[in-house]
């Protein structure tokens, strides 16, 4: 019978998330995710392999993570166009910080050189976008949105200016990136509300 791990891939991954949120994946090492969770770095790679591997772990941990976040962030949301909204913000709570921000868009670099990340950053998107299509698709047939425009496209553009907003706010972090995608995403919403589409 199988020893039990004392330590879950769930505290080790965590830990790695929270280095390369704090370096960036320029000077991301095992022996700094070691420090940080209390094991050897020989723990680290008995279990994953290679600081690629982790990475490719930290991916899976994303995608696994957006389908309970995004109803976690819904929760107690009365209306379709309520929950847009809250879904289209999902994520940002823990980019409030410039360099977490830039730390998180050079691990992106890393996902798009990657073919295997890249397919697990193309997963999450298509599970951020189709969730988001079918929020619309309430929201439209509520009346809380204009007719016309296809759902898809709306969760299309909200998921474009929501990662475009956290791309520009780490270039020029001005004030709060929370309250500016909130602000940004506003404005669409609103746009959309009154828009009507022949």
């Amino acid at each position: 019978m199988a020893r039990p791990r004392v330590i879950d891939d769930e505290r080790l991954l965590a830990a790695a998330q929270q280095v390369l949120f704090d370096v960036g994946p320029a000077v991301f090492t095992l022996q700094r995710v070691a420090e940080r969770a209390g094991v050897s770095a020989a723990t680290l790679i008995k279990r994953f392999g290679s600081k690629q591997q982790i990475f490719v772990e930290l991916d899976r941990r994303w995608v696994a993570s957006i389908e309970p976040g995004l109803a976690a962030a819904e929760a107690g949301c009365r209306s379709p166009l309520e929950r847009l909204r809250a879904a289209a913000l999902w994520g940002f709570d823990d980019l409030d910080s410039p360099a977490n921000t830039a730390n998180e868009l050079a691990a992106l670099a890393l996902d798009l050189e990657d073919d295997t990340m890249r397919g697990l950053l193309a997963s999450g998107w298509q599970v951020i976008e189709d969730h988001l299509t079918a929020c619309a698709a309430e929201a439209i047939a509520a009346g809380e949105l204009g007719q016309g425009m296809p759902a898809a496209q709306i969760a299309r553009i909200l998921l474009a200016t929501a990662e475009g907003t956290r791309i520009t706010w780490c270039v020029r972090p001005v004030g709060s990136l929370v309250e500016r995608a909130e602000a940004d995403l506003e404005v669409v919403l609103a746009a959309l509300v009154t828009a009507s589409y022949l």
